[in-house]
């Protein structure tokens, strides 16, 4: 199970709203029925990509067993609505894809207690404008994730190693 940092930060693909779940079904030419409503509000609103076994866990009060999880994030991801992310730790989770033009993302994860953090600031962006404009590629897109020790797993590591006076 993923742990999401709740700072007042928005998520890196929301924006000042959030999506109108049943206008982007029909939208996108899908039916509305609730449990594709809950799906489609999860991933709007989480601010990291989740695994199917976490869409299923938190959406199953609506009516979605997982095997409709995996086929409405299958059609999804057919649309181009939803992107496929390779996690750090091998896992593959999905995310709602950018509205913003921007189809890439930044995690900031806590190897020990799996914490996530959005990384707003994108450092590779004007890299990988020039790898396309030298290489002649088109819709480049990256992913990046670096992973570390959180400030609050360290303290308990760090009692762990203070030398004891001898006394």
């Amino acid at each position: 199970m993923v742990q999401v940092s709740m700072g007042t930060s928005p998520a890196p693909h929301s924006h000042s709203h959030a999506i109108d779940a049943v206008a982007w079904l029909r939208e996108n030419g899908l039916r509305a029925t609730h449990g594709r409503i809950a799906i489609v509000q999860l991933l709007d609103s989480s601010s990291v990509p989740l695994t199917l076994a976490d869409i299923h866990e938190k959406v199953r009060g609506a009516g979605c067993d997982f095997a409709t999880v995996f086929r409405f994030i299958s059609i999804l991801e057919e649309k181009e609505l939803v992107q496929r992310v390779a996690w750090i730790d091998g896992t593959t989770r999905h995310e709602i894809r950018a509205r913003d033009g921007h189809q890439h993302h930044h995690y900031l994860i806590c190897r020990t207690c799996h914490k996530v953090e959005p990384i707003e600031d994108c450092v590779v962006e004007r890299f990988e404008d020039q790898i396309a404009k030298e290489r002649g590629y088109a819709g480049l897109s990256h992913s990046l994730q670096l992973s570390g020790v959180c400030p609050a797993c360290q303290k308990p590591a760090a009692k762990a190693r203070k030398p004891r006076k001898q006394g």
